[in-house]
């Protein structure tokens, strides 16, 4: 029964010699599999984003989370690892920390209309998905628009800066694959 998994010698080979052996077949990539794993996994990123953003942070480690679980999704959903799937995934890990600054503003609009009702400032209130609706509204007004900006900018440096090394190790591991 064991004799099926043992090397076949002559016995004439030198002693030294290892049995050839078959390369190892490559798993075929799949890019919108891998698209959508590192949309979902990037989620991660975007969720540390708005609770660091709720408490007054902007930190390097949503962008580091982000790009990481990005990473991890594509290739657990792309069936590969490659310098295509890190730059994918870094591009849509930063693109969750877009939408994720977006929704902190939105909370902040609907944060606000409950505070101005509980006041009896005004005598409606929106709802959350309305309030994201308002985003666009809000950006009308120069100086409100320059706060939000400043603090996306700012943040996504953080995330750059903090997410490169990650970046730049996983793209020279997916080189020697």
């Amino acid at each position: 029964m064991n004799e099926q998994f043992e090397p076949n010698f002559t016995g004439n080979e030198p002693e030294n010699t290892i049995p050839p052996v078959q390369p190892i077949e490559q798993k075929k990539e799949n890019v919108p599999a891998g698209i959508f794993g590192a949309f979902l996994f990037s989620l991660a990123g975007g969720i540390v984003w708005f609770l660091l953003y709720q408490v007054g942070f902007l930190a390097a480690i949503s962008g580091i989370v982000g790009v990481i679980c990005a990473i991890k999704g594509y290739a657990i959903f792309g069936k590969r690892e490659s310098v295509k799937g890190v730059i994918i995934s870094t591009v849509m890990a930063f693109l969750v920390i877009v939408l994720a600054w977006y929704v902190c503003i939105g909370y902040d609009i609907y944060s606000a209309y409950q505070e101005w009702f509980a006041n009896g400032d005004i005598d409606f209130t929106v709802s959350f998905f309305e309030a994201l609706g308002e985003v666009p509204l809000f950006f009308e007004e120069s100086e409100i628009a320059l706060a939000y900006l400043k603090d996306l900018g700012i943040g996504l440096l953080f995330c750059v800066f903090g997410a490169f090394g990650y970046v730049k190790a996983a793209i020279g591991k997916a080189k020697n694959k």
